[in-house]
């Protein structure tokens, strides 16, 4: 195939039915990428990350992640928006490093993704227990399941839509409360004054240096969860209406969404609620630490809103879950990693199949959950989010460190062919030392867990106990798992052996803009200016 002819080959053509559909627009892709993060882990798990390792601990675990979280997204972002393909996280290793990466990969993605979803519907269980505590979690779980699936078997307009709306509720609500959370801090609502730090007692907690170590490698985890999705505008530029504007524009934003959304609320729920609160030591409880925050604050009735709030992040997070697991599971099969079926594509552009498989997934874990509460406590959807997070932890950051390095591999096989830098539609900030930071923190933190994991922490009750495993779930199946296929992958592809950088294809599936694109991406440089035009470049970033 000639390179012109690779030039035109933007879309696969799918074995039956049609092929995907670019209708997503800017503000979907915005909005999915901040959807595909705020949920469970934040506001349901944040605050044992707090009782854990202390506010600071917390604090430091979170912004340590959020640093490695802007290098992934910014070298995505560059790969993703000169080739715009679907399936961006099997089809960049495979592209730039070799085959059995591309495999591990792809799999890792999609189990990440089609784990994540019944665990959110295990946390969403969890939280209508703050409504409803009599009624078994596992029957949420089953009720929401289908809603989601609906969504994502109509067009990806619906499922982008419907996330739209679900983030602009959240964003809204978490924005509340980030406003409301910094009034009480500052005395306003009571009579102890301004707050300080006076809930940061101790800061990081542990009885002494060496278990405070262990206490922060042990929150990590809980970050990895929370900030797992953040990556997801990479997946999306395949459908993507305009690769150009709207990829560089989502994920432009990141740094600001993690300071904000993560880091600002870890603070404020650290300086509002006391270490030893019961409401932080609690897990997998429906007590989120933003209800209670809420209580704290002395607004009774906004701690049932938040609630909802934290439900309705749940649920994005879930549809924005489904949405990356079908479309990963296609590009495996079309790569035939994975049964032919799979790659199959709706003529209204949704891979069905693929968004079956993961309901399956999501209706055994309610399954589980059920078998776990037949004469237990009752919270078998609680035990089921313990050890499907851990999974999902661990999946997320090896995801991100395979990309990292894959970008690097891009961008010097790129230079080396004598391609011009100025040709590419998006150029990730820092590099390479973003892509470096992100592989030492990948690296570092890996060796943290696992010292933390296997070193008896002086204040656990019991070692290797139910708990510890259904923490620890990464360590015995994650890292076995990837290990595994990649070394089988290897001997059946023939060898390990990375793509020079001569060999790399820079043309197939190469961004074309149309007329249309390029008069829009004109358009964008006389976007409103000015502290005068803020109503107008508000309508203008939505609409």
């Amino acid at each position: 195939m000639s390179k012109d002819a690779k030039a035109e080959t933007v879309l696969h053509t799918a074995p039956e039915g049609g092929q995907l559909q670019r209708k997503l627009q800017a503000r979907h892709l915005e909005m999915i990428a901040i959807g595909g993060t705020i949920g469970t882990g934040l506001l349901l798990r944040s605050g044992s990350a707090i009782a854990r390792s202390g506010p600071l601990g917390a604090l430091m675990c979170f912004a340590i992640v959020g640093l490695q979280v802007f290098g992934v997204a910014s070298g995505i972002g560059e790969m993703a928006t000169l080739l715009p393909v679907e399936g961006a996280f099997s089809a960049f290793p495979t592209r730039f490093v070799n085959k059995p990466l591309g495999f591990v990969n792809g799999w890792n993605y999609w189990l990440v993704w089609a784990l994540t979803f019944p665990a959110e519907m295990a946390g969403i269980a969890g939280l209508m227990a703050f409504w409803f505590p009599d009624v078994k979690s596992y029957i949420w779980s089953f009720v929401y399941v289908f809603p989601f699936v609906g969504i994502n078997l109509i067009t990806v307009t619906g499922f982008a839509e419907v996330e739209f709306v679900l983030c602009i509720v959240k964003i809204f609500a978490i924005v509340l409360f980030l406003i409301i959370g910094s009034l009480y801090w500052f005395g306003v609502g009571h009579s102890d004054g301004f707050l300080g730090f006076r809930n940061w007692k101790p800061a990081i907690v542990g009885s002494d240096g060496l278990d405070s170590f262990l206490r922060i490698g042990g929150t990590f985890t809980t970050a990895f969860f929370s900030y797992g999705g953040t990556e997801l505008v990479g997946l999306t530029a395949g459908e993507a209406a305009n690769p150009r504007m709207s990829v560089p524009r989502a994920i432009n934003g990141t740094f600001w969404r993690i300071l904000i959304f993560y880091i600002g609320s870890i603070f404020l729920v650290g300086v509002i609620l006391p270490t030893d609160s019961p409401v932080l030591v609690q897990k997998s409880s429906s007590m989120s630490p933003f209800v209670y925050a809420y209580k704290a604050v002395g607004i009774s009735f906004a701690s049932h809103f938040m609630n909802l709030v934290i439900i309705v992040a749940a649920s994005s997070a879930a549809n924005s879950a489904l949405y990356a697991c079908a479309r990963t599971l296609m590009r495996l099969a079309e790569e035939g990693s994975a049964p032919s079926m799979f790659a199959k594509v709706s003529k209204r552009g949704i891979p069905v199949n693929s968004v079956m498989a993961v309901t399956v997934i999501s209706l055994i874990a309610v399954a589980v959950a059920y078998l776990a509460e037949i004469g237990g406590d009752g919270k078998g959807s609680g035990k089921v989010f313990d050890w499907l997070s851990g999974v999902i932890s661990y999946g997320i950051m090896a995801n991100w460190m395979v990309m990292s390095f894959t970008h690097l591999r891009f961008r010097y096989g790129y230079l080396s062919q004598g391609r011009k830098m100025e040709d590419l539609p998006y150029i990730a900030p820092f590099f390479p030392y973003a892509d470096y930071v992100s592989l030492f923190i990948g690296a570092f933190v890996t060796a943290f867990m696992f010292v933390a994991a296997f070193y008896n922490s002086t204040n656990e009750a019991e070692f290797f106990s139910t708990q510890w495993f259904l923490d620890k779930s990464w360590i015995y199946f994650t890292i076995p798992l990837l290990i595994v296929m990649y070394i089988g992958k290897g001997l059946v592809s023939g060898g390990f052996t990375f793509i020079t950088y001569d060999q790399m294809d820079f043309e197939t599936g190469r961004l074309i803009e149309t007329e249309a694109e390029k008069a829009e991406n004109e358009a964008m440089k006389d976007r409103p200016k000015g502290m005068a035009a803020w109503a107008k470049r508000v309508w203008f970033k939505l609409f």
